[in-house]
């Protein structure tokens, strides 16, 4: 039986709080002690402070992915951690 593998990276960082924190208009409005309202700070800096409606939790985006490479006869074989970052090792057979 013969395989062919595919390995996805995935950057996996604790900073995605750290990056929410930043996103939040009123918190940032807090840190500079008031001095720029929330509505001044999402008028001047929209794309910082911009909310995607269609934005997908990760774990729904990497459902979807895992069940399109699924379609493909892809199996997930295992993942591999490596400092920050994730490896997810897939694998499927050759005809």
């Amino acid at each position: 039986m013969k395989w062919e593998y595919h390995v996805v990276h995935l950057n996996v960082d604790d900073s995605s709080a750290k990056s929410e924190e930043a996103s939040n208009v009123e918190a940032a409005s807090e840190r500079l002690k008031g001095s720029m309202s929330p509505d001044f700070l999402k008028d001047q800096f929209p794309e910082q402070y911009l909310v995607s409606e269609n934005s997908e939790h990760p774990a729904l985006q990497l459902s979807k992915f895992l069940n399109k490479k699924g379609v493909e006869n892809w199996e997930l074989s295992e993942t591999i951690n490596i400092g920050k970052m994730l490896f997810i090792i897939m694998k499927r057979q050759v005809v």
